[in-house]
């Protein structure tokens, strides 16, 4: 039997045209934790910001972290973001597991939708070299951000590397 097993989840939904619904969950053997943002896009603002504890150590007082978050609301994901995250829902008076949601929240803007938006990943899954060098020229931002995107790495992407994309995955 493991120590500890943790699962997380991400889901961003469109709720109407210029806002998300983003929701975070972890789920342990000792926590049971949803957060629920919703932020404006493409400005980054999250308009509401709740936690929900289903299981926790102490889970009526861990309730109490609800007025925490909603002190979220206004804050703009961008430069200074963790900090302020920190400061407002961290540290000895907050939660280090909320701090890690809200941060994995900003991660899927910056990661994934903020990258996709009118990126037609469709019209390269079929070569991953030439995907590669597509976003590469898109957001120049990537480049050395990871492993795929090392420029060291160029020789890794022959003919023979398939996109893990499928088809279906593809917005």
């Amino acid at each position: 039997m493991a120590l500890l097993e943790r699962n997380k989840n991400l889901r961003v939904d469109l709720i109407e045209e210029g806002l998300l619904k983003v929701e975070v969950s972890m789920l342990d053997n000792v926590h049971h934790i949803s957060t629920t943002f919703h932020v404006s896009f493409p400005a980054r603002e999250i308009k509401h910001a709740e936690v929900e504890f289903r299981r926790a150590p102490y889970v009526a007082v861990c309730r109490q972290l609800n007025k925490k978050m909603a002190r979220l609301v206004g804050l703009k994901v961008g430069g200074g973001f963790t900090e302020k995250v920190i400061e407002i829902i961290g540290g000895k008076d907050g939660c280090h597991h909320l701090v890690d949601h809200t941060l994995e929240m900003a991660k899927s803007l910056a990661q994934f939708i903020e990258k996709s938006r009118n990126f037609p990943l469709g019209d390269y899954i079929e070569d991953a070299q030439l995907m590669r060098e597509k976003v590469l020229e898109s957001f120049p931002e990537i480049k050395d951000y990871c492993w795929a995107y090392n420029l060291e790495n160029d020789h890794l992407f022959t003919k023979d590397v398939k996109c893990g994309l499928q088809e279906d995955l593809v917005i």
